[in-house]
């Protein structure tokens, strides 16, 4: 357990290996994306042999949730995904808008956008249509479903509320880069798999264990 300190009154990141897995948490409150890139920096030189490198964080910055996906979740968007595809995140698990999603493949675009902090104006409609254009910075690298071998790109995984607290509801239209969504209204779970050559996530209804998804595997061969 190492422990990288913010200068912001908002938390530190921190990261662990585990088996042959790098986990990387960073606290999205903290709007310096220096800061994280930083901690990525950190985390992969330390443990530069892990075959899988996991990302964690709260903000839903590829989600499907009503509440946040088009909104507040995704101020970082255009800061943190070049970051992810520099390091070469297998994976994001993040929170946030209380529905459960999984994105396809996704890589940035490669193309420079403009970056976003909690100061934007999304009440003011010219400045959220700047905003929704400007997080349009992704490409969908892979639609395979079920199990990939050695893909292009990050899958990133929202969870919905374990404790059955709060739920949202699922935005409209489904955004593009979407595979899979699901809102029961009931807690859901998921269990992770790693083993040598693959990954794979599961997500069960915590009442009576059925998936609301089907499997998610990545494999490297």
């Amino acid at each position: 357990f190492t422990e990288e300190k913010s200068p912001t009154p908002a938390g530190n990141g921190y990261y662990y290996s585990y088996g042959n897995a790098l986990f990387i948490i960073i606290n999205t409150n903290n709007y310096n994306a220096a800061d994280h890139k930083a901690l990525l920096d950190k985390a992969t030189k330390a443990y530069p042999d892990k075959k899988w490198r996991i990302l964690m964080f709260h903000q839903d910055i590829f989600g499907s949730g009503q509440d946040h996906s088009d909104s507040d979740g995704i101020i970082l968007r255009t800061q943190l995904t070049p970051i992810i595809d520099e390091y070469n995140i297998d994976v994001v698990l993040q929170g946030h808008d209380h529905t459960y999603s999984r994105t396809y493949q996704l890589t940035g675009d490669a193309k420079a956008h403009k970056a976003y902090d909690d100061t934007v104006n999304l009440k003011d409609p010219a400045a959220k249509a700047e905003f929704l254009k400007e997080n349009q910075n992704y490409r969908i690298a892979e639609t395979r479903q079920g199990s990939v071998t050695n893909p292009e790109g990050t899958v990133y995984m929202e969870a919905n509320s374990a404790s059955g607290s709060k739920f949202y509801e699922l935005i409209s239209p489904q955004q593009d880069y979407i595979a899979a969504r699901s809102q029961t209204w009931t807690p859901t779970y998921s269990v992770i798999d790693i083993d040598s050559d693959s990954f794979t996530i599961n997500t069960y209804e915590t009442a009576n264990g059925n998936p609301i998804d089907e499997p998610y595997t990545i494999i490297k061969d």
